[in-house]
């Protein structure tokens, strides 16, 4: 899978864009559900349970779907869900091969990311010996009309046939670990602190599945939708010398290139001005260590003359 690079042609196409650009706190996604050609009563509440957990970020379409085969095609699955602006995909289908087959996949830059397949299995296998437990003392007092009742017919529809066998096993084991999806409730208590006690109490639906074939994202892909947006104050620092005070104000630092005094513009004093034929005053050092003591006096003498003339 490969990225398709979108450019805006227009600013309505550029709005857009931004919009989909990551964000640090991601919009909730939408989910697609949809129904396969074959669709039991048990998919079908499994779908109808997805889509009033997620209300109002789920669409439920009930017309089935023919042309919708996930691991051979993915083009249909893009195009529903890019069309309805979802996100997630939530597929319900049955055959031979795989009854009771639930797909979930991903959509990521309009194309499918990666998807999965749950297997949905049984409530409750063939052949399981229950074990009943009437607790409570309504259920062992014989002027409880009501519970005597119910403990009579409870023990007369499971009971089945008398056995001197057990499986110990407890049926056929699953070499695939089974994903036993559940809802609850948090509860809280008096705890005589406080802080109350938390308790999580089950309301259901239950719904135990195993897993089918996969299709993992690529890794650049992946690289690419895990993307977060950038925070606030992120933003000054990817901008070269600048940064954002406690304040909230932004600083600038400037730099400068080295300064060359050289031409710089003075006041014209006598003392400053050069000697013709030297460069520097480096040059007249070096000039008068070079002259000899003799030459010096001669021409102190002939400045003197010079001034009684």
């Amino acid at each position: 899978m490969s990225l398709r690079e979108i450019k805006a042609k227009n600013p309505r196409t550029a709005r857009i864009l931004k919009a989909r650009e990551p964000q640090l706190i991601e919009n909730p996604k939408k989910t697609l559900l949809l129904h396969g050609t074959k669709c039991p009563q048990a998919l079908e509440t499994v779908l109808k349970t997805f889509n009033s957990l997620t209300k109002p970020n789920s669409v439920l379409f009930h017309k089935k779907n023919a042309n919708v085969h996930p691991f051979e095609n993915t083009e249909s699955l893009e195009f529903m869900a890019n069309k309805n602006e979802c996100g997630l995909v939530v597929y319900g289908s049955s055959n031979k091969k795989r009854p009771n087959c639930l797909t979930l996949a991903r959509i990521f830059s309009s194309q499918l990311l990666d998807m999965c397949e749950l297997l949905l299995l049984p409530a409750a296998e063939a052949g399981l010996r229950p074990m009943m437990l009437f607790a409570g003392s309504p259920w062992e007092d014989p002027t409880s009309t009501s519970h005597v009742m119910l403990k009579s017919f409870f023990l007369d529809m499971f009971k089945g046939e008398e056995t001197d066998r057990i499986d110990v096993e407890g049926g056929p084991r699953r070499s695939v670990p089974v994903i036993h999806l559940r809802w609850y409730k948090v509860v809280t208590k008096r705890s005589g602190h406080k802080l109350p006690r938390v308790e999580l109490e089950e309301i259901g639906p239950k719904f135990d599945f195993k897993i089918g074939r996969m299709r993992p994202a690529a890794a650049d892909v992946m690289k690419e939708a895990m993307k977060q947006g950038k925070r606030p104050n992120e933003e000054a620092r990817t901008k070269k010398n600048i940064v954002t005070d406690a304040v909230g104000d932004k600083i600038g630092r400037v730099h400068l290139a080295k300064q060359d005094l050289g031409g710089l513009q003075t006041r014209k004093m006598k003392g400053l001005k050069r000697r013709a034929g030297m460069e520097s005053d480096e040059d007249d050092d070096e000039e008068l260590e070079m002259m000899d003591v003799d030459d010096i006096l001669d021409e102190e003498e002939s400045h003197k003359r010079a001034r009684t003339d």
